[in-house]
This record gives C-alpha cells, structure tokens and sequence, in this order.
C-alpha cells in the first residue's frame, strides 16, 4: 500500500512542498471529490479488480468485484442478467471512470438518504423529532456500506 500512498500524495501535493496543506490533504484522504485526484481513484479500482493484468476490467473481474460466489451457491438473478447482456466486454479506464464517478451523484446526499432510510423504523418517511436530536437514529441504524465512523463531525449532513 505503501506506493500507492506514496502516488497518491504526489498527486495531492499540488505545489510540490512534500507537506499537506489542509486542502491537498483533504485531497489525499477524500480523492473522489477532487478533479486532479480521480485519475488516483480510476487507477486503484484498476488495479485492485483487474486480476489478470491486462488493463481492462473483464466481466468475471466486473462480477467478482461486487459478489462473491460460494461454491454451492447459486449466483443471484442479477449476476445471471449481467453474464447474459455483455457476453465479451471490458472496460477501459474511461469506462472505470463513468462507472465509479458518475457525474451529477451526489455522495452526500446518498449517505443523508441512506441513514434515514435505515433510520426510519416504520418506514413512513418522516422520523420523530427527538428520536433526531439525539442522534440516536443515526448510531441505530444499520450501515453495512456507506456509513461512516458517526462520531466525527459531518458537516454535510
């Protein structure tokens, strides 16, 4: 891991001080969120997922990247759906980018989304005021994906 910090901190290290400035190190930690810094992000999805070094994410590589097969388990519909509608594909480093940095998603929002979701326990849309101001609904809630560490600060939501 250590060359790819190492890449990536060149990368965040705008003015090439070898220190952080708040924002290259804002850079450095969140690299999604900054324009100069999404080749970083393309790159570590490439090589994490492409397990036969070619370059391109395969449809195997694409599949194993989000669901992993038991032996006697049989692969969900959706799998099966993705096998039968891109029989050769791959993706390329464009195609990586759309893929995991679509434009106009707001993470943000998806997370304030997500933890309501998970937050709302009888799932009509609204959640009590003082269940809210507590913060007792966003420790409770359930968040196996998206959620964070929920004691740190969280100006966004």
């Amino acid at each position: 891991m250590l060359p790819r910090d190492k890449r990536r901190f060149k990368a965040a290290d705008l003015d090439g001080a070898l220190t952080a400035t708040r924002e290259e190190f804002t850079a450095f930690l969140h690299p999604e969120e900054f324009e100069h810094m999404k080749e970083i992000v393309v790159l570590k999805t490439l090589e994490d997922i492409d397990k036969n070094r070619d370059g391109f994410v395969d449809q195997d590589e694409y599949i194993a990247g989000m669901f992993s097969h038991e032996e006697n388990d049989p692969e969900p519909d959706w799998v099966l759906s993705e096998r039968e509608s891109n029989k050769v594909r791959k993706l390329d480093k464009d195609e990586i980018r759309h893929w995991i940095l679509p434009q106009d998603y707001d993470h943000a929002q998806a997370e304030a989304r997500h933890l309501v979701y998970e937050s709302d326990k009888n799932k009509d849309e609204r959640l009590k005021r003082k269940y809210w101001r507590t913060g007792t609904c966003l420790l409770e809630a359930k968040l196996p994906i998206m959620g964070e560490d929920l004691t740190k600060n969280h100006h966004e939501l």
